[in-house]
């Protein structure tokens, strides 16, 4: 009777030590991820000096400018040589430098400055041409708890959010763009939202039906196959294929008088 109390009592002291290692081990991985993540937002940070937004025009009750904010791009092709753009969606913390890899997977968990950060950067799709002509260009962009590089997308499940943050700029060495956001929902990997050109206008005027039964709410703007469409998209915390979206359309294009 006392060998089973003893062996019962060091099996439940080996099970209380086991969870205590499973315990600091993840706080150590915690730690980690953490420190991370902060390394990684110092450093868009500091790469945001290069970009100015312009006063002029500025609607002073909402605070944003009808004016596409300027970047300069010698200072950040110097950093890094992918560099094909940059996002902003004024208000929000949506701020950053765009990249484009040689595929879709080497700047998941590297940032501008190429330093191993599971961050990582904002880049646009592999087979999208890189000034932005094709039917439904992509950008991808790590989902964080701290809302920061796409992690603050789940907030346009509000329609009083979009109705605040509507518009997005893109900016490329050779022209600004403005887009409008039409559609926000959630989805999977394999959906067809990720589909970049199509065979027809019918072929995309049908995935664009789509695109806007599927939103959350009715954003009231039009779109079609005469568009061009950007698409920002992050996974969610629920499921492994799960992914959220938030699509816009081009409405204003202008060619970058001074390239800088």
């Amino acid at each position: 009777m006392k060998n089973k109390k003893r062996v019962k009592s060091i099996c439940s002291n080996l099970m209380l030590l086991f969870c205590a290692i499973i315990f600091f081990v993840s706080v150590y991985k915690l730690a980690g991820y953490l420190t991370e993540y902060k390394k990684g937002e110092q450093e868009y940070s500091e790469l945001s000096s290069a970009v100015t937004v312009s006063t002029e025009g500025q609607n002073k009750a909402e605070n944003k400018s009808e004016n596409p904010p300027k970047v300069d791009f010698a200072k950040l092709q110097a950093i890094n040589p992918d560099v094909i753009g940059w996002i902003m969606i004024e208000g929000t913390v949506i701020n950053y430098p765009i990249v484009q890899g040689m595929d879709n997977e080497y700047y998941l968990h590297k940032t501008f400055r190429d330093k191993t950060n599971q961050g990582g950067t904002i880049f646009l799709d592999a087979e999208n041409q890189e000034n932005f002509t094709s039917d439904n260009s992509i950008l991808y962009g790590h989902n964080l708890k701290t809302g920061k590089m796409f992690g603050s997308l789940r907030f346009y499940e509000d329609k009083e959010y979009w109705k605040d943050h509507p518009y997005i700029w893109v900016i490329t060495k050779k022209k600004s763009m403005k887009y409008q956001i039409f559609s926000s929902y959630r989805t999977e990997a394999s959906d067809s939202v990720y589909t970049l050109d199509f065979g027809s206008r019918d072929e995309f005027s049908e995935y664009l039906e789509d695109c806007v039964k599927d939103s959350y709410y009715d954003t009231g703007v039009t779109v079609g196959p005469d568009d061009d469409i950007l698409t920002l998209s992050t996974c969610t915390s629920d499921s492994e294929e799960g992914r959220r979206v938030v699509q816009a359309k081009m409405i204003y294009e202008e060619e970058n008088k001074n390239e800088q």
